[in-house]
């Protein structure tokens, strides 16, 4: 068992230039100028921006020379408002997505009796103070769209620069996602979940994966992002779940899919029957008020079963083979060690009592096509829960709390190791892992123009990847020796016989990796005048813990070029 402790502090200051210093995050900023109808600054207005689905309001007024800032929002639909003594109040709606910063300069024209109100219609800026590179997938693209599992992770194909990954890479195998961005190694990208690290270190690809009726939106950004995304030279992958507001907002879904209407596998000869397929995927979402206008909740769950015939056509041992009897073999007739000549009648005089018991690991032919003469179709088992839990709760008119707990917890059994392993059944994988994203965060108002976000963070992920029938030694049962004494490497050696399936479990495993990281971020922004100004800090504390028992059981390999000139012959 070995261990491993790092620590990674990384403070961001921005120079203190008359410029937007951009900081990403995923709280989005608000700055502004606001002007008369003569293009006059007004300094001493009010401005108001209020949460349309929670109540909360922000308040700051317009300086000397008219500007207005209001950082660390979260993302979300906002009543914008202005006002002025001696002008109309003007009030529009604006969205704030994840990440954003902002422009949003406004013009007051002078009041006249009676008095009345300017409402400007809901509108999206361009981004303009920011030099970022990347997009935005809103809650209509994340829910509208369709997804293969309902991962949204795969909407990120949909950005500029974003590929997926090369066939059979670490990060794509088993039914999971990987992507790369611009050229960067798959493994080179940054996963948050509402601004806290959510990272599986041992491919460094995401943690958890909360469902599609979780997600409010993610950010992508792809290039020229700030120093505060400075540890990961990919994509910036800056996803937002949703929150409680003061009305009541739910799901209930399911869905079934099975065979019975899908084509034919091409690979399944046709005097099989059918590999089998059915997959049932279901959960629900809620969220709302506890105490309208104070304390939100929000919860989902998503539920998967999936059941997959996985199809391999391979070559085994016919059964006179196994009897010694080659007079019939398609390799040929073995001959005598160290001669031409083949044995008498195709037949081997001598059978070693641990080659006949490997033989027998192999199933019978069920086909007689030359070369191919076995075909099987086990049945892969994919189960996923996951879920999270938040609440969001209004101390004070300064301080807001936010709980968050996201769960995930797969547990994959395939069959076949891979191509390269054996094509029979009984040596397949269990691929088990966990993960764990708790989150709790003070966001306080110290005045309209200095906020701070404190968030304390925990990462854990558990994954593992151990033979079929773990701890059964079937080495022993056939007569080999086991070359460890350690319960969890029990299989069979990885035997290969060319012509014909390799037999045993693949030489990597088991294998098993936990991580914990802990994390604590804290992040001022300040607003003065012209500058906006973010500063702070995160310290990153990982334990790693693992073990990989690479070829425990060992290996054999025969040759068809040795002795006999026939590779099972020289097995038996």
């Amino acid at each position: 068992m070995k261990s491993n402790f790092r620590t990674l502090f990384l403070f961001v200051l921005p120079l203190l230039l008359p410029v937007v210093v951009a900081a990403q995050t995923h709280r989005a900023s608000l700055r502004g100028t606001i002007y008369d109808e003569n293009k006059a600054v007004i300094p001493g207005a009010t401005i108001n921006l209020k949460n349309v689905a929670t109540g909360e309001t922000r308040t700051t007024t317009s300086g000397d020379d008219g500007e207005y800032g209001i950082s660390s929002i979260p993302p979300g639909v906002y009543e914008f408002a202005v006002s002025r003594n001696g002008f109309a109040t003007f009030t529009k709606r604006l969205e704030l997505r994840v990440n954003e910063e902002r422009r949003n300069d406004t013009t007051l024209r002078v009041n006249v009796s009676p008095p009345y109100e300017v409402e400007a219609p809901f509108e999206e800026a361009l981004k303009k103070d920011s030099a970022s590179l990347g997009s935005v997938i809103d809650n209509r693209q994340v829910t509208g769209l369709p997804l293969d599992g309902r991962n949204f992770y795969e909407l990120s194909l949909l950005v500029p620069g974003a590929v997926p990954p090369a066939q059979g890479s670490a990060g794509s195998v088993r039914g999971d996602f990987a992507f790369s961005v611009n050229g960067a190694r798959e493994d080179a990208n940054n996963f948050l979940l509402d601004g806290v690290y959510n990272i599986d270190p041992k491919l460094n690809t995401f943690g958890v994966r909360p469902s599609v009726d979780a997600i409010r939106e993610f950010e992508m950004l792809t290039s020229t992002y700030d120093a505060s995304f400075g540890r990961n030279p990919g994509a910036q992958v800056n996803v937002v779940l949703k929150s409680g507001t003061n009305d009541f907002h739910g799901s209930l879904y399911a869905f079934h899919r099975n065979a019975k209407f899908d084509a034919r596998n091409f690979f399944a000869p046709a005097d099989q029957a059918a590999p089998k397929y059915i997959r049932n995927q279901f959960g629900f979402s809620l969220g709302g008020p506890i105490r309208k206008d104070k304390t939100f909740f929000f919860a989902d769950y998503e539920g998967t079963r999936s059941r997959e015939g996985i199809t391999r056509i391979t070559n085994v041992p016919t059964l006179a083979e196994r009897r010694g009897d080659f007079s019939q073999s398609l390799f040929g007739v073995p001959v005598i060690p160290g001669t031409a000549t083949p044995f008498p009648g195709g037949t081997l005089p001598f059978l070693h009592p641990v080659g006949q018991a490997i033989a027998a690991l192999y199933p019978l032919p069920n086909r007689a096509a030359p070369f191919a003469n076995f075909v099987s179709s086990p049945t892969l088992q994919d189960d996923n829960d996951h879920f999270d839990a938040r609440v969001d709760h209004q101390l004070s008119q300064a301080t807001n709390l936010v709980f968050r707990y996201s769960f995930g917890d797969r547990r994959y059994f395939e069959p076949f190791a891979g191509q390269a392993f054996s094509a029979v059944p009984g040596f397949g994988n269990n691929v088990p892992r966990r993960s764990q994203n708790a989150l709790v965060g003070v966001t306080h108002v110290f005045s309209p123009r200095l906020i701070n976000d404190t968030r304390f963070a925990y990462v854990r992920v558990a994954s593992a990847v151990n033979q079929e029938n773990q701890g059964t030694s079937i080495n022993n049962a056939v007569g080999l020796p086991e070359p460890s004494n350690n319960p969890r490497d029990f299989g069979l050696s990885f035997i290969t016989v060319p012509g014909f399936s390799p037999l045993g479990h693949e030489g990597n495993n088991p294998q098993q990796t936990v991580t914990n990281t802990f994390q604590i971020l804290d992040t001022a922004t300040y607003v003065n005048g012209a500058h906006l100004i973010k500063f702070g800090g995160d310290v990153r504390a990982v334990q790693q813990n693992g073990f990989r028992d690479v070829q425990s059981r060992g290996f054999l390999n025969f040759s068809p070029f040795a002795y006999t000139g026939v590779a099972l012959a020289l097995a038996s």
